[in-house]
């Protein structure tokens, strides 16, 4: 007998005399007060979040296989402060683009920045890349994302309570199977407040993450560069506090030219330290008086597994 009530109350609100009533019911009017009462609430937060995530991280501009948005790392500029943008892009799976310098093929990323009066931005801060090999060419860059990191000074001069624009134009060629260029024009809208500016806390870790993958001078390791006929030879001095052994080191040229990107790299024991043997280019006929580049050690330098790569700028002393 409940059972035959129950199917006889579902066919019931199934039916059309159920529909009919439905749409003649009113509403509770407690529920009424609190909807006229919350939507104006729901509206201002809802304003308040698409400002506050317009203003630090513009919507991502899509292009053929990578997103690319303008990300800063705080919430507002402090006049005559410094504070760091980062250029996001996120490649399809397989995908990548290119280091400052792209080995055998590819083109580097670029950033032209259009920035309010006053407004000075630094160089791009290159994490240490990925090496690509592919039909005999070796490339160097990135898959999955990239943060590219420019510090940019904002003058004394501009004034509390206003909003700074800051526009980049991005050009970049992205590569699998085929390879395709991609250009994307990025804004993002920032307030001036004088008081130290709060933390982005969204891409926090992407910041943090992305520093740790930048190349580093070290006063602890020293470093020379010769060359001879074939190779150049990299000589590591080992400070004396190491206690561990060095391998599997990849060195990542700045210029280009120099070495032959898919000849071998053999790390070999000195007397007081290591010594780096990487091929030249047998196309180099102009070297550089300074050698540039990135000693990448997958172990880290020194006791810390994060500070996995050394920048180099030193003298190219030829040993012929």
């Amino acid at each position: 007998m409940l059972m035959s009530q129950k199917q006889n109350l579902q066919q019931d609100k199934n039916g059309p005399e159920y529909y009919e009533k439905s749409k003649n019911m009113k509403p509770n009017p407690i529920w009424k007060r609190i909807s006229l009462f919350q939507y104006p609430l729901i509206s201002l937060a809802l304003f308040i979040f698409i400002y506050v995530f317009i203003a630090f991280s513009a919507e991502p501009q899509q292009s053929e296989h990578v997103k690319a948005r303008l990300i800063s790392e705080v919430k507002s500029i402090q006049p005559g402060e410094s504070f760091y943008v980062a250029l996001w892009l996120k490649m399809d799976k397989l995908w990548h683009t290119y280091w400052k310098n792209p080995g055998d093929s590819g083109l580097p990323t670029k950033i032209e920045w259009n920035l309010p009066d006053g407004f000075v931005p630094g160089v791009v801060q290159w994490p240490y890349p990925k090496r690509f090999e592919k039909s005999g060419l070796v490339s160097f860059g990135y898959e999955g994302e990239v943060f590219l990191i420019t510090q940019i000074e904002a003058p004394k001069a501009i004034k509390s309570g206003t909003n700074a624009k800051l526009s980049a134009s991005v050009d970049w060629l992205v590569c699998k199977e085929r390879c395709t260029s991609g250009h994307v024009d990025l804004v993002i809208k920032m307030p001036v407040k004088d008081k130290n500016p709060k933390i982005n806390r969204r891409w926090a870790s992407h910041f943090r993450e992305t520093r740790k993958k930048l190349s580093r001078i070290s006063s602890e390791w020293e470093v020379n560069a010769f060359i001879n006929k074939d190779q150049i030879l990299i000589h590591i001095d080992v400070p004396s506090e190491f206690k561990g052994e060095l391998k599997n080191i990849t060195f990542f040229p700045e210029q280009g030219g120099i070495i032959n990107y898919s000849g071998s790299q053999n790390l070999k024991r000195a007397q007081d330290g290591y010594i780096l043997e990487v091929q030249r280019s047998k196309l180099s006929t102009r070297l550089p008086a300074r050698l540039k580049g990135v000693l990448l050690s997958p172990e880290g330098w020194g006791n810390s597994r994060e500070k996995r790569a050394l920048h180099i700028d030193v003298p190219l002393m030829n040993v012929n």
